[in-house]
């Protein structure tokens, strides 16, 4: 699988991305997104919501459940689909990967950044992780269809994924 220049996400999949963001508050949320890989856009198809495995540091970490990302991966499969990346959550901080995020990112997946301030969606951006650097970098991936700053979501950037 190789990333993209964009990540389009359906309107009611960003919606409930965001649901689970805001849920998990004051906690980091995670989970996985799949989808249809193309060469210029991605769409995301399905978002799951993952456990968070940290108990002592929750407010600033998070570990996916592996057996999140294994379902995922199975039910992607059925569909003829596949993992396509994960998401997270920053409590009451910016939308921007952390150095922490940075070193345990894999190379070819999409990573969504979603920083919720006082319970409530405040930004979502897309990374990925650039490949053979060292140390590790992300790239910012433009991402359709979701909100991108405090209320923004004007209907040019809401498509809905094939």
């Amino acid at each position: 699988m190789t990333t993209a220049e964009k990540l389009l996400f359906p309107v009611q999949l960003f919606d409930r991305m965001t649901e689970f963001a805001e849920v998990a508050y004051p906690y980091e949320g995670c989970g996985v997104l799949v989808g249809i890989p193309g060469s210029s856009v991605v769409a995301v198809s399905e978002v799951f919501e993952g456990r968070n495995l940290v108990e002592d540091r929750r407010r600033d970490r998070y570990e996916l459940d592996p057996r999140d990302i294994i379902r995922a991966e199975r039910e992607a499969r059925e569909a003829g689909q596949e993992v396509i990346g994960f998401y997270h959550t920053h409590p009451d901080h910016p939308a921007r990967p952390s150095q922490f995020d940075t070193d345990r990112a894999w190379p070819a997946y999409h990573y969504v950044v979603i920083s919720v301030v006082g319970g409530r969606l405040a930004e979502a951006t897309a990374w990925t992780l650039v490949e053979g650097e060292e140390p590790n970098r992300f790239e910012e991936v433009p991402l359709r269809g979701g909100h991108r700053g405090p209320g923004y979501n004007p209907p040019s950037l809401v498509a809905e994924a094939p």
